[in-house]
C-alpha cells in the first residue's frame, strides 16, 4: 500500500475525521478504529472527534459512508468514455486497488465486507451500499441492452450482480498482491466485462 497521506487541514472537521478513520482502517485495521486512534490520525482532539461521532460505531459508519462518497466522486469524474464496455471498465476501475485513496477505499470495502459477516448492524449498512452499487450497474447495463451490446442470454438484472462480484473479487484478489500482479487489475476487469458486453 502507498504511504499514509497528510490530513487535509482545510477539510470540514466531520469529513477530516471520516477520512482519518478510513486511513486507520486501511493502514492499521478495522478493529483499531477508536476515538483516540482517529483523533491521532486526524490531528484533532479526541473531544472534537467525539463531538462529531459520539461512538466507535458512529465513526465506522462515517468511514464507510465517506469511502462510498469518495468512490462515487471518482466514478462520476471518470465517465465519458465512448462504448459501453470501455465506459464501464474506465468507471469501475476507480473502485479497484490502485494507489493512494483507491487503495484506502478498497481496503475499507474489503474490511467492512468481512466485518459485516459477524455484525448485523453493519451487514444491513453494507448490503444497502451493495444494492445501490448493483442498481447503478444495472442502469448502465440497461443502456447497453437498449443498444444491443449486452450478451445474449443475459438481462441487466442477471448481469448486474455478476459485474459487482467481478469488481469485488478483483478488489479482494489484488488489494495485497505484488505490484506486478496489481498492474493487471484493470485489464482483468476489461476481460471480465467482455464476457458480458459485446461492444
Amino acid at each position: 500500500m502507498s504511504e499514509q497521506r497528510t490530513p487535509d487541514q482545510s477539510a470540514p472537521s466531520g469529513q477530516r475525521i471520516a477520512d482519518a478513520a478510513i486511513r486507520v482502517i486501511a493502514h492499521r485495521g478495522f478493529d483499531v478504529v477508536s476515538v483516540r486512534s482517529v483523533a491521532q490520525e486526524s490531528g484533532l482532539s479526541a473531544g472534537t472527534v467525539q463531538y462529531h461521532y459520539r461512538t466507535r460505531k458512529d465513526l465506522l459508519v462515517a468511514a464507510l459512508e465517506r469511502s462510498v462518497e469518495r468512490q462515487t466522486q471518482r466514478v462520476m469524474a471518470a465517465r465519458g468514455q465512448s462504448g459501453h464496455r470501455a465506459s464501464l471498465t474506465r468507471t469501475l476501475s476507480e473502485l479497484l486497488p490502485g494507489e493512494g485513496v483507491r487503495d484506502e477505499d478498497a481496503a475499507v470495502w474489503v474490511s467492512f465486507g468481512a466485518a459485516a459477516s459477524t455484525r448485523d448492524w453493519l451487514a444491513e449498512l453494507y448490503w444497502e451500499e451493495m444494492r445501490t452499487f448493483q442498481a447503478l450497474v444495472r442502469d448502465a447495463l440497461r443502456r447497453a441492452q437498449k443498444d444491443g451490446v449486452l450478451r445474449e442470454g443475459l438481462s441487466p438484472d442477471d448481469a448486474a450482480p455478476l459485474v459487482t462480484a467481478l469488481v469485488n473479487g478483483l478488489t479482494l484478489d489484488h488489494l495485497n498482491a505484488p505490484h506486478a500482479v496489481r498492474r493487471g487489475v484493470e485489464d482483468a476487469l476489461g476481460r471480465g466485462l467482455a464476457l458480458i458486453l459485446a461492444d
